[in-house]
C-alpha cells in the first residue's frame, strides 16, 4: 500500500517539472578508411528506422554508475526517482524501458582493481553484483541493466565511433592539460580553483588535477557551436530544472572547445578501431550505454536496432556533476552520428551529508544497507521520493527521516 502511495505522490512531486508531454501526469581496421556504404544510404536507413519507433514506447535512464566501489545512497537516490517515474508511466499504459547499469572502464577502475589485486573485469563483476543486490532490496524494477563491458555495448561504440569518424569529426593531436582522475576528464579553468595556495584543484573532488601531456584523438565539439546554440534557443525545456538549463546555456555561449576522446596511458577500455595504442575515453564510451541498453538478447547489436527499440530516450536522470557531459558533449556527439537527441535531461542536486556531496572519494557516504536494515525499503523509498527537493541539493537528516 505504501509503495503505491509513494508512486503517486512522488510522481506528482517530480513529474510536473519535467516538461515534455510524455512526462505529464496525463496519459576490422576502420580509422582513416572510407567504409563501402555511402553516408547517404546510412542516413536514409537511420531515418527509416526512426519512423519505426513505437509511439507508445517510453524510455528513462539513470546514470551508468561508476563501478569503482559499492553503491551508496547518492547512487540509490536517482535510481529511486527513475523507478517511481517509470512505474507511473507504466500505469499510464506506456511500453516502458527503464535503463540503469554500470560504467566499467577507465583509469580509476584499473587503479582500484590493481589495489585489490584483481583484474579490472573481475573487480567490476563484484561491484556490479552489489548494485544489483541493492536494487533488489530497494524494489527497483529496471528493464535493462547494461554494462560497458558487454559485447553488444562494445559493438555499438565501435559503430558510433566510425560514424563520427566518417563525418570528419575526429582527429589526433598532442595535448597538455590538467586531468582529474576522479572526473576522468581534462578540466577547464572554470572547473578548477585555488585552495589554500594550491592551484588547479577540482571543484568537485577537492583534489589537485594532474598536469599531463599525451597524444589523443579529439572530437570536434567546436564544429557544433552553432547547432548547440540553436538547440538551447529552440528547446528551453531540454534541460531541467530551469536554472540548470540557464547554466548549460551559459557554458555553450562561452564557447565549446574540442575534447579528448581517447587515452594512450591506459589499456583498460575499448580500443580505438585501427589504433590499438589508444582506448576510447570513458565518457565517449559510457554515454553510449543508453543506446546499447536498448539492444535485446539475440538481436543484432547495431544503432538501427537500438533506434527501433526506443531511441531517443524520454528522460536522462543525472546528477549536476555530470551535467556538462550529458547536456553539451552528448548532444553534439549524437548530432555528429545523425541520431536523435534525448527529449529531456533532468539534473538533480547532490545528496549531501554534513553539507558536502556524498561520495566514495570524500569518505562521507550514507550506507543504504544500514537504512534498509533498520527501516525497510518502503520507508527509504518514501523519504527519498518525497522528503527532498529533487532539483536542488538535499542534506540528509536522520531526525527528519524518522519524523517525516
Amino acid at each position: 500500500m505504501l509503495v503505491a502511495c509513494t508512486v503517486s505522490r512522488a510522481a506528482a512531486f517530480i513529474t510536473p517539472s519535467l516538461g515534455p508531454s510524455s512526462l505529464r501526469l496525463r496519459p576490422a581496421k576502420c580509422v582513416g578508411k572510407q567504409l563501402p556504404a555511402s553516408r547517404t544510404l546510412r542516413q536514409t536507413q537511420a531515418a527509416r528506422s526512426l519512423r519505426m519507433k513505437d509511439d507508445n514506447s517510453w524510455v528513462c535512464t539513470t546514470p551508468l554508475y561508476y563501478a569503482n566501489g559499492p553503491p551508496h545512497m547518492g547512487s540509490a537516490y536517482p535510481t529511486i526517482a527513475a523507478d517511481v517515474i517509470s512505474r507511473y508511466q507504466k500505469l499510464q499504459g506506456k511500453d516502458v524501458t527503464f535503463i540503469t547499469g554500470s560504467d566499467e572502464h577507465g583509469e580509476k577502475i584499473a587503479t582500484t582493481a590493481e589495489g585489490a589485486d584483481k583484474a579490472p573485469k573481475e573487480f567490476c563483476d563484484g561491484i556490479v553484483g552489489e548494485f544489483e543486490d541493492l536494487w533488489r532490496k530497494l524494489s527497483i524494477r529496471y528493464d535493462s541493466f547494461v554494462r560497458t563491458t558487454d559485447e553488444k555495448h562494445e559493438a555499438i561504440v565501435r559503430e558510433f565511433f566510425q560514424r563520427v569518424w566518417d563525418k570528419g569529426d575526429i582527429y589526433k593531436k598532442d595535448y597538455t592539460g590538467h586531468y582529474c582522475v576522479g572526473c576522468e576528464a581534462y578540466l577547464g579553468d572554470d572547473e578548477m580553483e585555488t585552495v589554500d595556495g594550491v592551484e588547479h584543484v577540482c571543484k568537485i573532488h577537492r583534489k589537485p588535477a594532474e598536469l599531463r601531456q599525451e597524444e589523443n584523438y579529439f572530437f570536434r565539439l567546436s564544429k557544433y557551436q552553432k547547432p548547440l546554440e540553436d538547440l538551447f534557443e529552440s528547446r528551453p525545456d531540454f534541460v531541467r530544472p530551469a536554472y540548470r538549463y540557464n547554466e548549460v546555456k551559459k557554458w555553450v555561449e562561452a564557447g565549446v572547445p574540442d575534447f579528448s576522446i581517447s587515452r594512450s596511458t591506459i589499456s583498460w577500455g575499448i580500443p580505438v578501431p585501427g589504433d590499438a595504442e589508444q582506448v576510447i575515453y570513458v565518457w565517449f564510451d559510457a554515454l553510449l550505454g543508453y543506446i546499447s541498453a536498448l539492444v535485446r538478447e539475440g538481436e543484432p547489436a547495431t544503432l538501427d536496432t537500438a533506434v527501433k527499440n526506443g531511441w531517443p530516450c524520454d528522460v536522462h536522470i543525472i546528477g549536476k556533476d555530470i551535467l556538462r557531459f550529458h547536456a553539451v558533449y552528448w548532444p553534439a556527439m549524437l548530432m555528429s552520428a545523425d541520431m536523435e537527441l534525448p527529449k529531456l535531461i533532468y539534473s538533480h542536486g547532490f545528496l549531501t551529508k554534513d553539507g558536502l556531496k556524498m561520495g566514495k572519494s570524500l569518505g562521507n557516504v550514507l550506507e543504504p544497507a544500514d537504512l534498509l536494515a533498520e527501516h525497510g525499503s518502503d520507508a527509504v523509498r518514501y523519504y527519498f521520493s518525497k522528503g527532498l527537493d529533487f532539483g536542488g541539493d538535499g542534506d540528509f537528516s536522520e531526525e527528519r527521516f524518522v519524523n517525516i
